[in-house]
């Protein structure tokens, strides 16, 4: 099913739950400020509360899954953390008014998944494989794999094999954040994500970590 058509399916299931807040009929989608567009169901009061039926629940939080994937592709997120105030413009639409949706509605600040439905979302998330807490045994950040680690790594490896680099070091900085890195997809990569990206390759046999020292960092050998 679309995000389009979710929002009447969740205006209907969580109508009983909200005590009749399900009227859907004037959302529109919504642009965020850096191009991204949300569905209709963004700006739906109850969506950002979690839902106490289970069915319901769980429906929500594969389309909070699915929202979340496509704001971190479009914005190159590729962490969030449930607990800070600035989580991502994605998870607060200050145009709601909680105070008006009726029945069962959180007055928290209007519109915003608040951290502990945030963490459910990410732990979600996590469980389908699109996402892993780091560090790991915490429950707060996470990282969002709208590229899997083993995406990425064959995207790095696919990159160093047409540039005639087979053989050669690279440090980490090099390969994120480097003069070379400034054109490819994986600019910016965390080094938490880099880290598991190379694991990959190294377990297909098809590079070497190597451990730095000083201010050159950790490397890689490419094989």
């Amino acid at each position: 099913m679309s995000l389009a058509a979710d929002t009447a399916t969740l205006a209907a299931s969580s109508s009983s739950s909200l005590g009749g807040a399900g009227d859907s009929g004037a959302l529109r989608p919504t642009t965020t400020s850096s191009g991204y567009k949300l569905p209709a169901l963004w700006s739906f009061p109850p969506f950002f509360t979690l839902q106490p039926n289970p069915a319901t629940q769980a429906h929500q939080l594969a389309l909070w899954s699915e929202i979340v994937l496509g704001w971190a592709r479009h914005d190159r997120v590729f962490a969030v953390n449930a607990d800070s105030p600035d989580a991502g413009d994605v998870f607060v639409n200050k145009a709601i008014n909680r105070g008006s949706a009726g029945v069962g509605c959180s007055s928290d600040p209007a519109g915003k998944l608040l951290p502990p439905a945030l963490k459910q979302v990410l732990a979600h998330m996590a469980k389908e494989g699109h996402a892993a807490p780091e560090p790991p045994r915490q429950a707060a950040t996470y990282l969002i794999f709208w590229r899997k680690p083993e995406e990425w790594g064959q995207i790095i490896y696919d990159w160093v094999s047409d540039n005639g680099m087979t053989g050669t070091i690279l440090t980490f900085y090099d390969l994120t954040d480097g003069d070379l890195a400034e054109t490819t997809e994986f600019r910016g990569l965390p080094d938490t994500l880099l880290r598991r990206s190379l694991d990959t390759l190294v377990k297909r046999g098809k590079a070497q970590l190597l451990r730095g020292e000083g201010e050159s960092g950790d490397g890689v050998r490419f094989l």
